[in-house]
């Protein structure tokens, strides 16, 4: 019975509440074990633990090579055609991984350059983990194109799981960083050894350099353009490593934390929609579909950050230590900077349908040189709120581009102005727990989200759930 009710559900909503459940068990698992994270690592702990992020995040846009996007455009043809890409993709990836892990062992000792210095095994641990994400996220995009979220599933949770458990053991030991680092390492080379091994008997792996040409035609602007993403997002963190005390890093840095909750819940969402959008687009009534589908996006983000805010200041004063609640009032700012990332790539679908990645290059680098130019000015003076405000700033000029270069080739009559009513709605419950005590915020916020989630449905950014019809007897 329950197979077959499964199997009637639209295969978009079967994928989607897959990925849903995936990232749902990862990250639910992974906040158990805040309060232990809190307890055992103090603030100024935190804050470098959180640089050593930020630099892994530098390593990783080198390490991805532009990988998946290259995949999505070079695997999307039917039939052999588009294994033979894949295989291709996987070949080259194979290749950035090997040298990303000698390069994790060659860059050990520049740890202790950092502004807040790290130790050689740290640095390895993580570089191991970021050169790993070559070899996986070309896998998992693969599956996600092939419609197989089940198998998508599967990896994530087992690698999520391996991961967790291993820190909170490593964690409770007394390892400290260097424990959290090694669990990441440990479950990523189990992730990257099942996906690699699965893409082999799907469609082989190709070492063929002659073939990688026009894969990294495409690949390398990308990666300029991810460099420059992490200027508008993470690049603060070293600005404010020289201009605040490790602590206050390190509640901006649980404040992200608590803020990527509204990316954890779009994730499923983007894993099926991103894959799929240029598809969309091509086929019939494309940018009416397309349109209809950025609205939902824009919704699902909306929704996903009134749970942020919403629960974010409510479980930083439950579940942490005083001396982390600084990070409460800090939560719906950077929350506002996430929506606007994530509606820049909602609504850039024109930048995309090029032969090459140079507009999404230029774009993101325009914004990430808005961003570290408000980082150097607005930092020094006003420390984290200043960062903060560099960072919407940048994400704002890069939606604001984004739209208008996207609309001139790729024209869409998208939803703004219910879009617009929804996110002012948002913005209004994102008050309500910087404003009650945290018990009381917490009994409001279900009412408070039924209520967006409704005006979402009135104004038909969402479709109204099915009642299931009653059977005559």
């Amino acid at each position: 019975m329950l197979r077959a009710r499964w199997a009637a559900l639209p295969e978009g909503l079967r994928a989607t509440l897959l990925y849903a459940g995936a990232t749902g068990w990862t990250k639910g698992i992974g906040l158990l074990l805040l309060p232990l994270i809190t307890g055992l690592l103090p603030a100024a702990e935190f804050g470098r633990l959180e640089l050593l992020s930020a630099a892994a995040e530098i390593a990783a846009v080198l390490a991805g090579a532009g990988l998946v996007d290259t995949l999505y455009r070079f695997a999307s043809l039917p039939g052999a055609e588009g294994r033979l890409g894949a295989a291709r993709v996987t070949g080259l990836a194979i290749v950035v991984t090997l040298i990303g892990l000698v390069g994790a062992v060659a860059a050990a000792p520049l740890g202790a350059r950092l502004p807040l210095p790290a130790l050689p095994v740290e640095v390895t641990l993580l570089g191991i983990s970021v050169a790993l994400e070559a070899a996986i996220g070309v896998p998992l995009a693969w599956l996600r194109m092939q419609n197989r979220a089940g198998a998508y599933a599967f990896v994530v949770i087992l690698r999520g799981t391996l991961h967790t458990v291993l820190l909170g053991l490593l964690l409770w030991q007394g390892f400290g960083i260097a424990g959290m680092l090694g669990a990441g390492a440990a479950a990523s080379l189990l992730a990257a050894l099942v996906l690699l091994a699965g893409q082999a008997r799907d469609t082989g792996i190709r070492m063929q350099p002659a073939a990688w040409r026009p894969l990294l035609a495409y690949g390398v602007p990308l990666i300029g353009s991810g460099l420059a993403s992490f200027a508008l997002g993470t690049a603060d963190r070293w600005f404010l490593a020289g201009s605040v005390p490790a602590e206050a890093l390190g509640h901006y840095a649980l404040a992200s934390k608590l803020a990527l909750a509204m990316a954890f819940l779009m994730q499923p969402f983007e894993l099926w929609w991103y894959p799929r959008r240029l598809g969309v687009w091509a086929g019939a009534d494309g940018p009416l579909h397309s349109a209809r589908l950025a609205g939902t996006g824009a919704a699902v983000t909306l929704l996903a950050a009134a749970v942020a805010t919403l629960a974010g200041p409510v479980l930083i004063r439950l579940a942490t230590p005083v001396a982390y609640h600084a990070a409460a009032t800090m939560v719906p700012f950077v929350v506002v900077a996430l929506v606007l990332q994530s509606f820049g790539s909602l609504f850039n679908i024109g930048a995309y349908i090029g032969r090459t990645g140079r507009l999404p290059f230029l774009v993101n680098s325009l914004a990430g040189a808005v961003a570290v130019s408000a980082y150097a000015l607005l930092i020094p003076r006003f420390g984290v709120p200043g960062a903060i405000a560099a960072t919407v700033l940048a994400q704002g000029v890069r939606l604001v581009v984004f739209a208008i270069l996207s609309q001139r080739r790729a024209r869409a009559d998208y939803p703004h102005g219910p879009i617009a009513l929804l996110a002012l709605a948002a913005g209004a419950a994102a008050a309500i727990p910087q404003l009650l005590p945290p018990v009381p915020a917490a009994l409001a916020a279900a009412p408070a989200f039924l209520v967006l989630g409704l005006l979402a449905i009135r104004l038909d950014l969402l479709p109204a759930p099915r009642l299931p019809r009653r059977v005559a007897a």
